[in-house]
């Protein structure tokens, strides 16, 4: 029974009860529970889903990246360089706020941090609580205003150039949907399911009992004697506890059974519908009986990554282009989330890779090495096939090469 359903004037009628749930941020449902952004998170799926997304995007290294007459390189001289891939702000790393960020898109469907500006560089990013933010209006020349509560209570309006904002799916352009709210019925039956569950073990295993006394009791009598045979028999503690029924009185177990109410396979359903909304096999929350199978781990971690990371890092990239760069800028420079730390193999894969890429000229020997975090070498700079190479002596045409291609280590 809700806290609603409780305190209720018997003038509020159910349709009331909805709209003031609704009013208040927690979603009504058919399983009869409340569920809004913040109560999801006690359903265990979405819990796990949640977590693994936070997980995934906190570990991919986010950089400002320059391209110059098409060579690419790190713009660590950028200001912006600093602020998406170090620090934010004086109390976050980077990965702490894209974490937050894909928590929010993954529970509310909108991200929001301030800008801070210097000479329209931007040197600090802000997080805000998108429950602060009382609405977005679109003007008439088609900008956007952002409403939004300050620490006082105080509504403050927000031109879109002070606002970073990062959008989950969307059906107006410029408003994240929040999945939970289109999700609810399916993420409160998840939560009444836990909550029998519970209650059911709570019980003894056993849902409900009907005692039968041979007398009519006056109410103070009946009262005492069911108080008495809760403290005594309810509880799992107590449920292989020898029972003493006095007084003539009989007692029946109604036999539901979890099995025979279908409650496991339902349970299985549900997660499989919350993984499904975001994208997360059911092998990473360790759920479901008949996993995917795939050819190897480096082929799970790939599909993972194509269907479900990558298309949250694009979102996040071009929004960081678009609020946080000058269009000046956006002409040279662009953000690029390191996917690769989440596709690396085993050593034998990654040893392998690196061997057909400098064979093949596309890599040379100082890359593969910073790939491993190892220091680069004097001559590893050169794009060659040491296949062809050895002791200073070209297999091809025999010639000696003087030493000049050799590593020296």
């Amino acid at each position: 029974m809700g806290i609603f359903s409780q305190f209720r004037p018997k003038a509020i009628n159910t349709e009331m009860e909805r709209l003031i749930r609704e009013s208040s941020g927690g979603g009504y449902t058919s399983s009869g529970l409340a569920v809004n952004s913040d109560t999801a998170m006690r359903q265990m799926t979405v819990n796990n889903c949640v977590r693994v997304l936070f997980n995934c995007v906190s570990q991919m290294p986010c950089q400002l990246m320059e391209e110059v007459d098409g060579v690419k390189n790190k713009a660590k001289n950028h200001p912006l360089y600093k602020v998406i891939s170090k620090r934010p702000n004086p109390w976050m790393t980077a990965p702490q706020m894209w974490g937050l960020a894909i928590v929010h898109v993954s529970l509310r469907g909108n991200f929001y941090a301030l800008k801070v500006r210097v000479r329209d560089e931007v040197r600090e990013l802000l997080p805000i609580h998108p429950d602060s933010v009382s609405g977005i209006v679109r003007n008439k020349d088609w900008s956007l205003t952002y409403k939004i509560t300050n620490a006082s209570g105080d509504i403050k309006e927000y031109s879109q150039d002070e606002i970073f904002h990062i959008r989950g799916l969307s059906l107006d352009g410029f408003t994240g949907l929040n999945p939970i709210q289109y999700a609810r019925e399916c993420i409160g039956l998840g939560l009444a399911g836990e909550k029998f569950l519970s209650s059911y073990f709570g019980k003894g295993l056993h849902p409900g009992a009907i005692f039968t006394h041979q007398l009519a009791l006056n109410p103070v009598t009946h009262a005492n004697k069911l108080e008495a045979l809760k403290i005594k028999y309810a509880g799992l503690n107590n449920a292989q506890d020898v029972m003493l029924v006095d007084e003539g009185m009989k007692i029946d177990f109604p036999p539901i059974k979890l099995v025979d109410q279908q409650f496991l396979e339902q349970m299985k359903m549900t997660e499989s519908q919350i993984c499904g909304m975001y994208g997360v096999p059911l092998m990473l929350v360790q759920a479901g009986d008949n996993p995917e199978t795939y050819a190897s781990a480096s082929e799970f971690k790939r599909t993972f990554v194509d269907m479900t990371l990558a298309p949250i890092a694009v979102n996040f990239e071009t929004t960081i282009d678009r609020d946080c760069l000058t269009e000046a800028d956006q002409d040279r420079y662009y953000t690029k989330f390191n996917l690769n730390s989440l596709l690396r193999g085993n050593i034998t894969e990654r040893y392998a890779a690196y061997q057909i890429g400098i064979s093949s000229r596309i890599l040379n020997a100082n890359e593969c090495r910073s790939l491993e975090d190892l220091n680069p070498y004097q001559g590893g700079d050169a794009y060659e096939n040491p296949n062809t190479i050895s002791s200073g002596i070209d297999k091809k045409g025999g010639g000696t090469k003087g030493g000049k291609n050799e590593p020296e280590l």
